[in-house]
């Protein structure tokens, strides 16, 4: 059995393939953590959190009828029940439940009264991921859409922060603004 051992060449080739490789992984040369870019989780700014109450009007069949904002991280569904019980969604169930919404999203799209699409067409659904606005027929006064209106422009303005870099790439290609021949 005959052993093969790489050739001068070979090696050049090798070492030359791990120093290109090793040149293209480098992120950024800044010594200030702050200016990487494409980092937008350090760059997004927290919203506010929301409450929403919702009344059940009949079996299955319920209306938002207030909405505020809050301090971020305590973000709540309140739900009144016709026999006049009260219950909350909150923290780890709240989060569950609108989880399970933006996965399920088409089936809360069609419609109905039910709690989850009504909870998914409120400022809620929106935080967890819906982009339209509100539909004012889910609401017992559709004026209650309008005191969301900064809420919801700043979530939005916060998603857009999210998706684009800042000032542009940092790293090894910092201020190449053109093609191939800048």
């Amino acid at each position: 059995m005959k052993k093969r051992y790489l050739t001068i060449g070979d090696f050049k080739r090798n070492a030359f393939i791990v120093a290109a490789a090793a040149c293209m992984g480098l992120t950024s040369c800044s010594s200030n953590p702050d200016q990487n870019e494409w980092n937008a989780e350090s760059e997004m700014a927290t919203t506010d959190g929301i409450i929403t109450e919702m009344t059940e009007q009949g079996p299955d069949q319920w209306k938002i009828t207030d909405e505020r904002t809050t301090a971020p991280g305590k973000s709540m569904a309140i739900l009144k029940y016709n026999d006049g019980r009260i219950d909350t969604l909150q923290g780890l169930e709240l989060q569950n439940r609108l989880q399970d919404m933006s996965r399920n999203e088409g089936s809360y799209r069609q419609g109905g009264y039910g709690m989850s699409s009504v909870l998914w067409w409120s400022a809620l659904g929106y935080m967890a991921g819906r982009n339209t606005g509100p539909r004012a027929g889910y609401y017992a006064n559709p004026n209650l859409i309008n005191r969301t209106d900064t809420w919801r422009q700043n979530v939005q303005t916060s998603r857009q922060r999210a998706t684009a870099p800042g000032s542009g790439r940092s790293g090894f290609f910092r201020g190449r603004s053109g093609g191939a021949g800048a």
